[in-house]
């Protein structure tokens, strides 16, 4: 990885990691399905959730309980999962550049499988569940000092 311009590294070290403690699942929907209950989606009982429609296929990253209760509703779809959801806590702005770029590529350097997902305010990376120790540490490892990866070691998740 290319030496980070000094904005970028003070950046990734005022990162927190927030951890979202339940499990996901990412399920892919034809189109042309039922109406997604807006259930799904109240603050109270959903912490995160995607939603994401493309011309040919729905994808949605949901808790794996509230999945389970409603998957009945549903005559088709492929699931896959669990994964966890790692969000960035940040303040970013439309003038940081290369944030989750340098994120990314330090994970795809340490053979870390994610998907990124960013809001307007927010970048959030989804990992799956077995990964996650080994995401944390690299992460972590990451923010407090610039250094791309961090070999083996445990499958604890450090304090």
């Amino acid at each position: 990885m290319p030496e980070l311009p000094a904005d970028l590294k003070e950046l990734l070290t005022r990162t927190s990691l927030v951890l979202f403690p339940e499990d996901y699942f990412i399920i892919y929907l034809p189109v042309g399905i039922k109406t997604i209950p807006g259930e799904w989606f109240r603050p109270a009982t959903t912490r995160f959730a995607v939603f994401i429609q493309e011309p040919k296929l729905i994808t949605m990253v949901v808790p794996r309980r509230k999945w389970l209760r409603m998957q009945s509703m549903f005559e088709r779809y492929d699931v896959d999962g669990p994964m966890k959801v790692i969000s960035f806590d940040v303040k970013l702005s439309l003038v940081s550049s290369g944030y989750l770029s340098a994120i990314g590529s330090v994970l795809a350097d340490s053979n870390i499988r994610f998907i990124p997902i960013s809001s307007l305010r927010n970048d959030h990376i989804i990992v799956p569940k077995a990964d996650l120790p080994r995401t944390i540490r690299i992460l972590r490892n990451f923010f407090a000092g610039g250094k791309k990866k961090v070999p083996g070691g445990s499958k604890k998740l450090p304090k």
